[in-house]
């Protein structure tokens, strides 16, 4: 009997980094931002600027407003924090525009004055600096 190894990265495991390109950006946008469909656009995207926003990605590049972008969906992307972030932290949309935040939980689930969008892997102690976020 033979054994078959199938390495991560050759299958859809969740783990996955799933790129989507050449979106529009009704706005500007950093590398690094937290990005949504923008109100009554079927593809573009400006930066997230609700607590309620669901987050669609991350954007990879810089672009202006009317250029193409390509945005991290799914999988491990460097993300802006507006505050402090732990390992292991539940993510989220932010109020300021573009950055991410913790989402609290409690003993009965996530208390959803955010949506959850990924789990930080690696956090900061600053305001601004970059997270390692797995986008689920």
């Amino acid at each position: 009997m033979s054994t078959t190894l199938t390495l991560e990265g050759t299958t859809a495991f969740i783990r996955d980094r799933f790129l989507v390109g050449e979106l529009t950006t009704l706005a500007n946008v950093t590398a690094g931002q937290a990005v949504k469909i923008g109100a009554g656009s079927s593809g573009a995207v400006v930066p997230t600027a609700a607590v309620l926003d669901t987050i669609y990605g991350v954007a990879l590049i810089n672009a202006n407003a009317g250029s193409k972008v390509t945005i991290v969906a799914r999988g491990l992307a460097r993300a802006t924090a507006i505050a402090t972030m732990n390992a292991g932290d539940i993510v989220g949309a932010s109020a300021t525009a573009g950055y991410v935040a913790t989402i609290a939980e409690t003993t009965s689930g996530i208390t959803y004055g955010g949506l959850p969008r990924g789990i930080c892997i690696v956090g900061t102690a600053t305001s601004g600096s970059t997270v390692l976020v797995d986008l689920f």
